[in-house]
């Protein structure tokens, strides 16, 4: 090994004392950087990360832990609907042999800015609703929809109708039971995004967890689509992982979860090449300056 090795060592001793104390955060965040740039030369071998990659998770790849959610992919993909629920309630694995990996993943700035869209979909909720009444909603890639049932927590319910388009049955499902009280104003479209379509116009067109897994193509093309779907003056609102994500090589090379993290200008000019006006474009931010919001007026 190269000069790789100490920080393989230190993680190594880490693994084996059962995960990391809170002081050792700011040391494991160069570390995952040190063997990010080690594997990507060469110096670390594919044979070797995946000895590293063990000994963060159940042995039978279970998804009784975060990581072993995000590396077994239980549903078939990144991301999906219970391990972003998971991040919004902080669940910490019974299994003694891995909390402290959970606690580490839930103190991540990537974590941290899940749970910060959360809010952030909250606080644009209510402040359309302020402006005006009653608002029309449409929610692509609506995953556990826990973000909506707090949302209609906090406000008059009657005053917004929802629909929700996801890929997923099961995800449907989970958001159902969570959204159980509110049923008479939220429904779900079973469809996958790119084979849904709709006559309707919605004052809001929102969706916070699916374009960073788009290569730009497709982002730009379904941005277009968004925009036929908006009323005049309505706004489509799309979260994207930033281009600062301190988080990135531990999910990348760790959790084996990849996004395209793109920068505000980046989402400015796709945001142009799918023919919004300059004037009707603003990238906003999360706290944590990780997830970034582009707001296009219609």
């Amino acid at each position: 090994m190269t000069r790789s090795k100490a920080p393989i060592a230190f993680l190594q001793e880490v693994i084996a004392a059962g995960g990391p104390e809170t002081r050792q955060y700011e040391t494991l965040h160069q570390v995952f950087e040190d063997i990010t740039t080690a594997y990507r030369s060469g110096s670390l071998s594919g044979e070797e990360l995946a000895v590293l990659q063990s000994g963060f998770c159940e042995e039978d790849g279970s998804m009784k832990t975060i990581l072993g959610h995000s590396r077994s992919k239980p549903f078939g993909y990144a991301g999906d609907f219970l391990i972003i629920d998971k991040i919004y309630r902080q669940q910490v694995t019974a299994d003694e042999r891995f909390e402290k990996w959970d606690q580490f993943w839930h103190e991540q700035p990537a974590c941290k800015a899940v749970r910060n869209r959360k809010s952030y979909f909250i606080r644009t909720i209510r402040e359309m609703l302020k402006r005006k009444t009653p608002v029309r909603l449409l929610n692509v890639a609506s995953g556990p929809a826990r973000d909506l049932a707090e949302a209609y927590a906090c406000i008059e319910p009657s005053l917004l109708q929802t629909v929700c388009v996801e890929a997923d049955g099961h995800a449907i499902n989970y958001a159902k039971e969570l959204n159980e009280r509110h049923a008479a104003q939220i429904s779900f479209v079973h469809k996958n995004i790119f084979r849904f379509n709709t006559d309707e116009q919605f004052d809001m067109v929102w969706s916070a967890g699916l374009f960073d897994y788009f290569e730009d193509k497709v982002f730009i093309r379904l941005l277009q689509k968004f925009l036929g779907w908006t009323k005049p003056g309505g706004e489509v609102i799309i979260g994207n992982f930033g281009d600062h994500n301190p988080t990135r090589n531990y999910m990348e090379l760790i959790g084996d979860w990849y996004l395209h993290h793109r920068s505000a200008e980046e989402l400015t000019t796709m945001a142009l090449e799918a023919g919004a006006r300059r004037e009707a474009i603003t990238v906003r931010q999360e706290e944590e300056g990780v997830n970034l919001f582009l707001h296009v007026r219609a």
